[in-house]
């Protein structure tokens, strides 16, 4: 009996763990499983900008478990093409379907093809289903681009020029209206349906009301996409009737002794034409100099004279030029100057033959005197024996000591046995307290007014070239800084320049020299292996080659001088018990030692309301991996600004800007560029964010959400007037291209090059600016009245097309903004040669005044100006197209007078000039007699040879 029920109870047993393990069984093997169908959608040819009817996925959860969905979203490719809705919700499930409606609205011509991404808990998640379509409709397609009228005399027209219209779509194209507007006129032949192909064509007449730039547009009105469309942009010079009339074209000096002033010879400048002829500048470069009687304004048949000597700083044929700058149709003039400078007696030297101080330093010269040292000799100043307070002392031994004022000067030296054996030295002494910030200043014009060393004479291939070079531990993005006159602690007072690497450290290096007494200063390292902190891999943030290897300090650093303070944004990974995160931190450190300030560092970390991509519940947070601080940072009534894109694109991302008072350090205001939508990045090259003298702020975004015209808070591809307040910015005025939607589209950013801000102009337009970027065109714009947005037409000053017409930029070429100097703008883009504007009234030339002949390639390049005042201008740029390929950067340098004219290049002269291996994006720092240029793996000092 006990053994019945022994085994009945061992049979219940069995029983319940049978039932028991395949309960557990088919738990383990429940899983949801996901079935689509159809696996592909295809779309027949559809109107662009016209939705299709939609088409239908079935998803069915095939599985034995709910399907829990994240998310199913139009995931790649052209995912603005396509959209998506869909019954599914959150969960599904097993053996239930729901529906995914797909319709496809092309923004373009061709084949256009994305993926329909749902994403979930189920095997091979995300599943995709290919969808494709073909977008089609008439299109406009216009050559010229752009017509340009040159020299028209005001009330006159012009003869016609011709745009052809060719229907490049694949649909009937019917133009509705044809409309051309300021001092334009247009007859046409485009009244008949263009089928696919075909071709009509507008004829242009330009007739002037005024003088100097003038702009307009051509209007269709039409069934192509996106109608009306401004699709010419018409620009033209109003000639008043002056002409500029020389009474030479060139003159010669003949041999001269060095250091030896000539006598002056006159040029006569005559206005032989109808009307006043404006003079905007009259320079002299090379060795040369001039003064003249010239008024701002001259009559007609009015004249004045320009006398010019000549003073050779070296041996040898020394040329120049004489240039004006003025409303002759022309623009530029030059008279070719010549001389030879020669050596006073062959058997005296003096070492060095030529120098650069700034008022704290001492130069030793040295004299030989047919190969004897130290002979009985007296040395002079500006012809005065042992020199003085002014211009500077010279002890019997050689050692000159500067003045504190800023100038040129001759250095003379005697044989006191002999009055005939004399030789020469020049010094230029700088007192240019330094470049705190990107660009030279808050405007970033550029200018750099008070360089005396370096002069359209000396700077050349036997003069002037390549010093000594700094080591450095990472990629230098960031333009160098420069201070004069710093006192470090136990090393004594020393001009320095800082550098900022991608290896996050901040170097502070002797600017004048990296011997006995100089060389590296002292370094900040934020980073600490050891702990777990390091600089960002390449491969954590982006797929391609825009900051290779890794990712610490991009954006050019601010310094204060009045409190010896650099502020820096510095990138690190941090990895604590093997989890990563990313920080970016506001280091404040001392100039004098590398050492962080009382309150510094900040981490960076900001929310804002917004329903843009990124965003949770109604919040949108900085995205501290994604986001990259490329501008300069901005320091401005005592706040510092920073500001922020992506690296390639690579969402999600925003435009940020974030504001920081400089003392106590801490957060002021946040804004972000499309809170509601996404992308708008603020990239702008190399350059910064702006600030004019009263008050306001300016940025540049690039592609991404614009509804600002209908009363949104996105303002991709957009020019932002920014005031400041108690509250935070807010946008006080903007400007947006017709065409943004197509300039996103195409990836052309306005944000990649950055704006400069003018200094105050004469006439209607006092406050104007300059924006350009990927687009194609420069954008002058009125401070005042910034323009807005407009579908139909461009409501902003000018805009002008750069290069062939596919822009500074198109395809990917980009600008990094221009330098002032003199009434002139220098652009250096990619894939059009570096130009020269004039300005006239506060309008900007629609066309170069000169050019250079070789065009630079992709990315350009970003120029900036050194000049003694309205002297010696010369316009410095670095080419950089061989950034992806260990080459040398090239330096260049030329005459801003005239931009045809190039001074000196790094590769002249390789053995001796060679720079680092190039960067993509650089801007050099001249300062005091140098210009220091960041490479790959080095700092170049440039400078006066000895």
């Amino acid at each position: 009996m006990q053994d019945r029920y022994a085994m009945a109870a061992s049979r219940l047993v069995s029983f319940v763990f049978l039932i028991s393990f395949l309960v557990v069984s088919n738990v383990l093997a429940a899983q949801p499983s996901v079935g689509l169908n159809p696996s592909s959608l295809s779309f027949a040819n559809q109107l662009v900008g016209s939705p299709s009817s939609p088409q239908q996925v079935t998803l069915t959860n095939t599985g034995n478990a709910s399907l829990s969905i994240t998310k199913i979203k139009i995931s790649s490719g052209n995912s603005g093409d396509f959209s998506q809705t869909n019954n599914c919700g959150s969960s599904l499930k097993a053996n239930a379907s729901c529906t995914i409606n797909v319709t496809f609205t092309p923004a373009k011509l061709g084949n256009l093809s994305s993926d329909l991404s749902i994403t979930d808990n189920a095997s091979g998640s995300p599943q995709l289903v290919p969808v494709s379509g073909v977008g089609a409709a008439p299109a406009v397609t216009l050559s010229p681009a752009n017509l340009t009228f040159s020299g028209v005399p005001i009330g006159s027209s012009s003869s016609p020029a011709s745009i052809t219209v060719t229907n490049s779509g694949t649909a009937t194209l019917t133009i509705a209206n044809i409309a051309a507007s300021g001092d334009f006129s247009q007859t046409n032949t485009c009244s008949s349906p263009i089928g696919a192909g075909s071709t009509c064509t507008i004829n242009v007449t330009f007739t002037p009301t005024e003088v100097w730039s003038r702009g307009g547009s051509i209007v269709l009105t039409d069934n192509a996409y996106q109608s009306p469309q401004q699709v010419a942009f018409l620009l033209g010079m109003g000639n008043s009737g002056a002409a500029v009339k020389l009474s030479t074209k060139s003159l010669g000096y003949g041999s001269v002794p060095v250091g030896t002033t000539t006598s002056a010879k006159t040029v006569t400048l005559t206005n032989s034409g109808s009307a006043a002829l404006n003079l905007n500048s009259i320079i002299a470069s090379g060795d040369y100099t001039q003064t003249n009687n010239c008024p701002a304004s001259l009559n007609a048949n009015s004249n004045c004279t320009i006398n010019i000597t000549f003073t050779p700083s070296a041996t040898g044929a020394r040329t120049g030029y004489l240039t004006f700058s003025d409303t002759d149709p022309s623009l530029l003039q030059s008279v070719a100057l010549n001389g030879t400078g020669t050596v006073p007696n062959a058997q005296t030297s003096v070492n060095p033959q030529q120098a650069s101080l700034t008022p704290f330093q001492a130069q030793q010269f040295t004299v030989a005197i047919g190969g004897v040292n130290n002979p009985s000799v007296t040395w002079y100043v500006d012809g005065i024996a042992g020199g003085n307070s002014t211009v500077g002392t010279i002890s019997s031994a050689g050692l000159y000591t500067p003045p504190s004022m800023a100038g040129s000067h001759i250095i003379r030296v005697t044989n006191n046995n002999n009055s005939n054996q004399t030789a020469v030295a020049f010094v230029g002494v700088d007192n240019f307290a330094g470049t705190f910030t990107g660009k030279n200043d808050n405007m970033r014009t550029g200018q750099n007014l008070s360089e005396f060393a370096l002069t359209t004479g000396n700077v050349n291939r036997n003069q002037f070239g390549k010093l000594f070079s700094y080591a450095v531990d990472g990629y230098v993005f960031a333009q160098p800084l420069y201070v004069e006159g710093v006192n470090i602690p136990n090393q004594g007072i020393h001009d320095v320049v800082y550098v900022a690497t991608e290896g996050d450290s901040v170097f502070a290096f002797d600017a004048d020299n990296n011997g006995a007494g100089g060389g590296q200063l002292w370094q900040t390292s934020f980073t600490n292996p050891a702990s777990g902190v390091t600089t960002i891999p390449q491969a954590d943030v982006e797929n391609g080659n825009d900051i290779p290897v890794q990712i610490g300090i991009t954006g050019t650093p601010v310094i204060d001088p009045t409190i010896n303070t650099l502020f820096v944004v510095v990138r690190t990974k941090e990895v604590t018990n093997g989890v990563a995160s990313y920080v970016q931190r506001l280091h404040a450190l001392d100039i004098t030692t590398g050492a962080e300030q009382a309150g510094s560092p900040v981490v960076i970390s900001a929310s804002i309301s917004g329903t843009g991509i990124g965003s949770s519940g109604g919040t949108l947070s900085f995205d501290g991996l994604r986001e990259n601080p490329r501008p300069a940072l901005l320091l401005t009534n005592g706040v510092i600004y920073v500001c922020w894109a992506s690296l390639e694109d690579i969402e999600p991302f925003h435009g940020w800007i974030i504001s920081f008072e400089e003392s106590p350090l801490q957060q002021v205001s946040v804004f972000n560029t499309t809170p509601n939508g996404e992308e708008g990045g603020i990239w702008m090259g190399g350059g910064g964010m702006v600030a004019d003298d009263e008050g306001n702020l300016f940025v540049s975004t690039g592609n991404g959400t614009f509804d600002a015209n209908i009363g949104g808070v996105d303002y991709g591809d957009t020019v932002l007037k920014l005031t400041p307040s108690m509250s935070g910015l807010s946008v006080g005025d903007y400007f947006t291209p017709y065409n943004q939607s197509y300039l996103a589209s195409q990836n052309w950013d306005l944000a990649a090059g950055g704006p400069v801000v003018l200094p105050d102009q004469p006439g209607a337009y006092p406050h104007v600016m300059l924006a350009a970027g990927k687009g194609g065109a420069v954008f002058e714009i009125n401070r005042d009245s910034m323009g807005g947005f407009n579908s139909s037409a461009n409501q902003n000053l000018l805009t002008i097309p750069l290069g062939d017409g596919n822009g500074i930029i198109g395809s990917g070429n980009r600008a990094a903004g221009p330098a002032y100097w003199q009434e002139s703008v220098y652009f250096s883009g990619s894939s059009v040669v570096p130009n020269q504007y004039s300005m006239q009234n506060g309008l900007i030339s629609v066309a170069p005044a000169a050019q250079w002949t070789v065009q630079l390639g992709y990315p350009g390049g970003s120029p900036v100006i050194s000049a003694n005042g309205n002297t010696n201008g010369i316009v410095w740029v670095v080419q950089t197209d061989r950034y992806n390929s260990m080459l040398p950067a090239i330096l260049r340098a030329f005459d801003a007078a005239n931009i045809s004219r190039q001074l000196y290049n790094s590769s002249d002269d390789a053995s001796r000039d060679t720079a680092g291996p190039a960067v993509k994006f650089v801007v050099p720092t001249v300062a005091n007699g140098k210009v220091f240029l960041g490479t790959e793996t080095e700092l170049d000092v440039y400078g006066l040879l000895p």
